[in-house]
């Protein structure tokens, strides 16, 4: 079940391409608004050396820190990774209140959750058919991945950004220049980000316990 998950989650590995940490003085004149989109054009363009100026944190902090070995489970996560920095964004209403700032963000994406919602029933009807009682759990583990693994890619393929999603992204003044607050895994941002594909991660890993 384990690998099965590791798809699941793939969303989440497409921040294990950064690694924030030390801050740039450039860019120390931006507004709240600039940064974040300075800081959302760095992250579509997947720039390590750009994003670290403008975010607070640590983004590998949000990677699954595993190595995948598995080359069709490495094509899938790269093939998540270009859709899910492929979004679109608009920004508005700056707030400033002292070192604290927030920008609201209109973010158009994929719809990563309703594409696996939709694999779900796929992969439910195929094991059905094929006499789940009378299958090891291995067998039926391998059954899962190989078809949700087929079909995730090509429901990729043909996807359409077709997910709105309004986030306040939420800014800190260090050292005389604005930064994007630290988030986390679960922070509406990255909820949006994978186009709602992270809330069903959280429920399918309930579910396994």
């Amino acid at each position: 079940m384990k690998r099965i998950l590791c798809i699941i989650l793939i969303a989440s590995l497409a921040f294990t391409m950064f690694s924030c940490g030390n801050n740039s003085s450039a860019g120390d004149d931006l507004t709240p608004a600039l940064t974040a989109d300075a800081f959302l054009k760095a992250l579509k363009a997947g720039d390590m050396d750009l994003l670290q100026q403008y975010y607070e944190g640590d983004v590998s902090d949000f990677s699954l820190e595993e190595e995948i070995d598995d080359p069709v489970l490495l094509a899938l996560v790269q093939q998540m990774i270009e859709k899910i920095l492929d979004f679109d964004y608009t920004l508005d209403n700056e707030q400033i209140n002292g070192s604290s700032a927030t920008v609201d963000v209109l973010f158009k994406t994929y719809d990563f959750e309703g594409i696996l919602k939709d694999l779900t029933g796929s992969i439910f009807s195929n094991i059905m058919s094929l006499g789940i009682f009378n299958m090891s759990e291995e067998d039926i583990e391998k059954k899962i991945y190989d078809v949700l693994s087929d079909e995730l890619s090509e429901a990729l393929k043909s996807a359409e950004k077709t997910k709105d999603a309004n986030v306040t992204i939420k800014l800190v003044k260090k050292g005389g220049k604005w930064m994007v607050k630290d988030m986390n895994r679960t922070d509406d941002l990255m909820h949006a980000l994978s186009g709602g594909i992270s809330k069903f991660a959280e429920d399918l890993e309930k579910m396994a316990g």
